[in-house]
């Protein structure tokens, strides 16, 4: 991970359906192996296609995300700036909607996490979603750090490598 020469101007918005192939393979292949894994429970190299098929799937109400862009290096294509990183929900039809957020290696630790979960969740009061659910890698202690901020509730998980919270939006 090399780190950024320059001060982040981090902008978020609401993703769109066109984003994913837009900005998903060039965010992708800035997470490291560790990150990966710690995002998908595998190091996986690149996702399965019916992955990256629900990954792009957002209609802003079973499926929403929020985008992260460092606009200090905006260029005509990508005007919004570099993408940094994703917040999201999913549909589960078990429950609530599942809660993800992934910034990648060279801008974790400043700060883009709590500005995608503040959006996301300002996204789902909004559209009158009122719990959100995240199973995290017990190991994986900055997500786990990042939903805390937010009164997480710990719940039952099933599996004693996941850590599950219940987030009351």
């Amino acid at each position: 991970m090399e780190p950024i020469d320059h001060i982040p101007a981090i902008v978020t918005r609401e993703a769109v359906p066109g984003d994913f192939e837009r900005y998903f393979d060039e965010a992708f292949q800035e997470l490291s192996a560790e990150s990966r894994h710690l995002r998908f429970f595998t190091a996986v190299r690149e996702l399965p296609e019916n992955v990256r098929e629900r990954l792009a799937d957002v209609d802003g109400f079973r499926n929403a995300a929020v985008v992260a862009f460092d606009a200090a290096l905006a260029r005509p294509d990508h005007p919004d700036g570099k993408p940094i990183g994703v917040a999201r929900w999913m549909a589960s039809p078990e429950g609530p909607p599942e809660l993800s957020v992934t910034v990648i290696d060279a801008y974790q630790g400043m700060g883009v996490g709590t500005r995608l979960m503040d959006s996301l969740l300002a996204l789902a009061r909004k559209r009158g979603v009122r719990r959100i659910i995240a199973d995290v890698l017990r190991e994986n202690t900055g997500m786990r750090t990042l939903v805390n901020r937010y009164r997480a509730v710990i719940q039952r998980s099933g599996d004693p490598l996941v850590v599950r919270y219940r987030i009351d939006v």
